[in-house]
């Protein structure tokens, strides 16, 4: 397959809700996390980092990069994303889980217009998101069986 601009991320479920942001509430510390954010804003304007969509709400997304034999997952950078490419970014909360597909309803949307949005992003069918999605459960699954060190880089709380 070719290589697709937007991308499954399952973050192993031994690190759920681990986030700057998380780490900058229950520190209160939600002044990191607004400079974070206009930060974001001054250096990649309104729009989506993945598909360019602007004048929409964004939502500030953690790029993580493993190291599978230590078992350490480094933050790798922040961008903004609409929220389309977040929910693929975030496939197992809204495509798997009651509270995703309440929420999915709630908006006014369906698994089958998250599938579109990323066949339409990549240029790919359903049979390429399909196999994609199951290689990301697959590393998923492997990375979920260890205990990761976080590692937030230049963000110091």
């Amino acid at each position: 397959m070719k290589t697709l601009k937007l991308i499954i991320e399952l973050v192993p479920s031994t690190v759920w809700y681990s986030s700057i942001y998380r780490l900058c509430k229950e520190k209160n510390q939600m002044h990191k996390w607004h400079k974070i954010k206009k930060e974001l804003f001054e250096k990649e304007g309104r729009k989506c980092w993945i598909c360019g969509k602007e004048n929409i709400r964004l939502e500030a997304h953690e790029f993580w990069e493993y190291d599978d034999l230590k078992h350490i997952q480094k933050l790798g950078a922040i961008h903004h994303l609409c929220s389309m490419c977040h929910k693929i970014k975030h496939i197992g909360l809204w495509l798997h889980t009651e509270d995703g597909a309440r929420m999915l309803k709630e908006a006014g949307l369906s698994e089958v217009d998250v599938i579109a949005h990323f066949c339409a992003i990549n240029n790919c069918s359903v049979e390429d998101f399909d196999k994609h999605k199951k290689e990301a459960f697959e590393i998923f699954a492997e990375r979920s069986k260890y205990n990761w060190k976080q590692d937030f880089g230049n963000i110091i709380m």
